[in-house]
Parts: structure tokens; sequence; C-alpha cells
């Protein structure tokens, strides 16, 4: 049975309305270069990293650091994700913490780190990474290198943020855990990480990829990667590994070109021109990338907002946002000549 199938026709879910609505989710994964992940108990207030958040002062503290940074260059370059503790991944007094940073140059995935840490080091752990690298041999001890190669699954349940993820997002956690996890891949319960329109939502890690809508015939082919890339078309919302919703429209019609090979591939996108708008409504993108062969290649686009569809962001209300939607009109291999 469909999750959506479910829904309570006296409530207003956004991801629901926004199905009805036809909102194609390309271009809404968020984007970052680091990210942390640790394991956080239950319950999650709304803000769970704000002030009266149940994460160490330290970890706020660094939080503060950053949103400082923001408001005073518009640049935000982070990404803090909780998780709920595993029996089967946990140990008792110890937090999992997962670091992840974007590599140089081109990339198919964020190089990952791990760390079974005391509870009690947990914030001055997470400190160092960021602020402190000097002393992270401290911490040498608590490195667990045989999860870095793991793939997490993280899929939204928080449903204090909106109650489409709790209502969709927890049984589309359980079917996975259940049939999915394994030695390789893992399976979270995590917080919030922005696009509860598009619940049931997950992020991919280490590739960064971000998913829409998905249900069971969804999540089988986003796990195994396997069948017809075309009917995941409307479920993709990107690649972490680009930095605009216009790219991340264009890394996926080349990955509807390439079918799964392209996940695999080398890559890096840049953006060539845009307008000057606050939010583009066009940009001239470009993305290089290596084949299997190791055979180099080049790709530029044209990506511009076609329309805007106007729906719920959050489920209850009746207040619309008009959620811009991008088309490739657009995609083009280029041979770039190499000066002598």
């Amino acid at each position: 049975m469909s999750l959506f199938a479910s829904k309570s026709s006296g409530f207003n879910y956004c991801n629901c309305t926004a199905l009805e609505r036809q909102l194609d989710p390309a271009g809404y994964a968020g984007h970052f270069d680091d990210a942390v992940v640790f394991e956080q108990p239950l319950p999650w207030p709304r803000g769970v990293f704000m002030d009266d958040g149940p994460v160490p002062q330290r970890i706020r503290d660094l939080m503060a650091r950053w949103l400082a940074h923001y408001k005073a260059t518009g640049n935000y370059t982070h990404r803090p994700l909780v998780v709920v503790p595993d029996p089967e991944y946990s140990r008792d007094g110890y937090r999992l913490v997962s670091f992840y940073t974007r590599p140089t140059g081109l990339m198919t995935h964020f190089d990952k780190k791990v760390y079974q840490i005391p509870t009690e080091l947990l914030g001055d752990l997470v400190w160092a990474f960021f602020e402190d690298q000097d002393s992270l041999p401290n911490f040498e001890n608590y490195r667990v290198y045989q999860l870095d190669k793991v793939r997490d699954l993280m899929v939204c349940t928080h449903g204090t943020v909106d109650a489409a993820c709790a209502k969709f997002g927890y049984p589309l956690y359980k079917m996975l855990k259940a049939k999915y996890a394994n030695a390789n891949t893992r399976v979270w319960r995590v917080c919030h990480f922005g696009g509860h329109v598009f619940a049931p939502t997950l992020c991919d890690m280490p590739s960064g990829h971000y998913w829409a809508y998905v249900e069971a015939q969804q999540a089988e082919q986003i796990v195994l990667h396997t069948g017809d890339v075309s009917a995941l078309r409307r479920h993709y919302r990107g690649w972490a590994g680009v930095t605009s919703g216009l790219m991340q429209a264009a890394e996926r019609e080349l990955w509807q070109h390439y079918g799964w090979d392209w996940f695999n591939y080398r890559k890096h996108g840049e953006i060539l021109a845009q307008d000057g708008a606050d939010e583009p409504s066009w940009a001239e993108v470009r993305f290089v990338f290596e084949d299997a062969q190791q055979h180099t290649h080049t790709y530029d686009a044209r990506v511009e907002v076609s329309h805007s569809i106007e729906t719920p962001p959050i489920s209850g209300s009746d207040e619309v946002y008009a959620y811009p939607q991008y088309q490739v009109v657009k995609l083009e291999k280029v041979h770039l000549q190499v000066s002598s």
C-alpha cells in the first residue's frame, strides 16, 4: 500500500499537497562543504541545536559561531545533524560521530571519518574537528576506521519540525531498516535537513544524494542502484556536491543520460554565468567528469526557472510558498582545446 494512501483527509500534510500539485524536487537538495552527524537520544525539540537544545554546550557554541558567520557573510557551508541511537550500532556511554568533508577537485562522494566517543567528550571532539584540529590526535583512540566506508541512509522523522516527516518518514525508516540494513549499509532516523514538503525524504551519505517522496518501489532502486533511472526522475532532489539548485537540475539530466554509472564518476560542477538576482532565474553551468575508463568529458548546460508552483511548505498551514521549478533548456557535450 502506498504511504500516501494512508493520509488523513482531515489534515493538510504539506508533502501530499505538493505531490498533488506536481512539485518537482529537482534542485532542492542541501549542499555543504562539511557535515557532522552524531547520536542524540530523543526527544528532539524543534530547535535541537538552539540554546535550549539537548546537545552539548560546546556544539551549541559552534553552531552560534557558524550562524554569526552566516549573518555577516551570507555563506554557510556546514550541515549539522543528529540521529537516534540504535541498539545495533550504539554503545552505552558512547556516541557515534561521523564527519564528512568535501574533497578537492573531482569527486564522487564526501570523505568520511567515524569516531565512537565517550558521551562526556562529544562536544570536545566536534569542537576540535572544526576549530582546533591540532588537538585531534588526542581522540585517535576513538576512531572506528572500519566504519569510514559504511553507507548511511538517513530518513527524516523529525515530527516536531513537521508532522509529515513523522507520519511518512518513520514507516520508510522501518522498512529500510528491516529490508536493507547490513554490515555495509546503516539506516538512521535523522533530524530535519530541509524539505519536509518532499517527505518521506532521505539523504544518502557519503555520496550526498537527496531523495523525495520515497516509497518501497523507489527505495529498492535507490538502495540497490537498479532499474530504469527515468522512474526516479521526479524523486531526485539533487546532489550535495554542487552548490545551487540550477546546477543540481543539470546534474539530474546527466544522471538521466548516463544512468547509475553517473553516480560512480568523479565530477565537478561550476557556474559559468548567471543573472544577477538574489535568486537567479537562469544559469550557464559546466560539468567535468571522468568515466570508468578515466576519460574526461565536459558538458555545458543552460538551466532556467520555467515557472513556480505555490504549495504549503508546512503541514497544517494554508499559507503557500512559490517554489521555482527548474528546466534544462540546453545540454551539450563540448570539446575543450588544451593549450600547448
